[in-house]
């Protein structure tokens, strides 16, 4: 696993702990903006530009999904 998997609203809203679809669309936005994406961003890019291990995210999202 290299990290290309994209990083989905839903999971900045797992990831952020929000409700808010809108929230966590506009923190997707911003963070899309300051890496100049126009499209999508990898999880690994999310990773990257918070300085989070992209490991325990990886983990905590796969998690997350399979307890739906």
């Amino acid at each position: 696993m290299e990290g290309g998997i994209f990083l989905t609203i839903k999971d900045l809203q797992n990831l952020l702990g929000c409700d808010s679809y809108t929230t966590a669309n506009k923190e997707h936005l911003a963070i899309r903006d300051a890496l100049g994406k126009t499209k999508n961003i990898t999880i690994k890019e999310y990773c990257d530009y918070e300085e989070l291990d992209f490991d325990y995210v990886w983990g905590y999202l796969r998690e997350k999904k399979n307890h739906k």
